[in-house]
């Protein structure tokens, strides 16, 4: 199996650019790897001048809207694209798909045992690359460790087929909080968990459908949102 690992779709998310620079130095047959965003992961920062992972699926009026068509060119080449972040945010791991994912992907999340799986249809690039499965670890977790990414990666190189994953909790992004929402709803008041249905009431209040599942809350690397939340599927 052909596997493209991206690292750097944000420059300062350390997982994914650790391994490309291990996969670099140590090369797996059948891998590529490559840092999506070269210019922020030098400034160490998200991005330059707009968020990489909204410029899909790319143009010619910004470093990141040219990165965002190559990347889109460079994945058509392989059978998975394993596109690596990171979050602050204690228990998020979980992994994203586009509305047209293939079903290989489904059993991706099933093999690397991360059966979160978040449908997203914004501008990303499991929008536009069906191949693409975008792998979110907190920062705190076990899961966040080069070495254990490596044996997986090794793994799926040499299966020629995965086995199918029927037991995954799906879910579909649905809303961004804004930090207006957190200052008129009292947010950081009511004790929002990861993947944690929450009240009826504050969900309505931002037009979103009960239950709701909130993901990233008060991310640091994002300080201009304070979360997401998700409807199941």
């Amino acid at each position: 199996m052909k596997i493209l690992v991206i690292g750097g779709m944000h420059g300062n998310e350390p997982l994914g650019i650790e391994l490309v620079e291990r996969l670099t130095k140590k090369p797996i047959q059948g891998v590529e790897a490559v840092i999506a965003n070269p210019r922020a992961r030098e400034a160490n920062q998200r991005f330059t001048s707009s968020d990489l992972n909204r410029s899909f699926p790319g143009n010619g009026e910004s470093y990141e809207g040219r990165r965002a068509k190559k990347l889109l060119k460079l994945c058509q080449g392989f059978d998975i694209v394993l596109d690596f972040h990171n979050t602050h945010c204690p228990n998020n791991d979980c992994v994203f798909i586009g509305e047209q994912a293939q079903q290989l992907l489904i059993n991706t999340a099933g093999f690397i045992n991360l059966k979160r799986v978040i449908v997203a249809d914004y501008d990303c690039i499991n929008k536009y690359a069906s191949n693409c499965l975008s792998v979110e670890i907190s920062l705190n977790s076990s899961r966040n460790n080069i070495d254990e990414w490596i044996r997986i990666i090794n793994s799926l190189t040499n299966s020629e087929e995965l086995p199918q994953c029927n037991d995954i909790e799906k879910y579909r992004f649905v809303y961004r909080m804004t930090r207006e929402d957190e200052s008129l709803l009292g947010l950081k008041t009511v004790s929002l968990r990861a993947f944690t249905p929450i009240d009826k009431k504050i969900s309505s209040a931002m037009g979103v459908q009960s239950p709701a599942y909130p993901i990233f809350i008060d991310d640091a690397y994002t300080p201009y949102n304070y979360g997401g939340l998700l409807n199941k599927i």
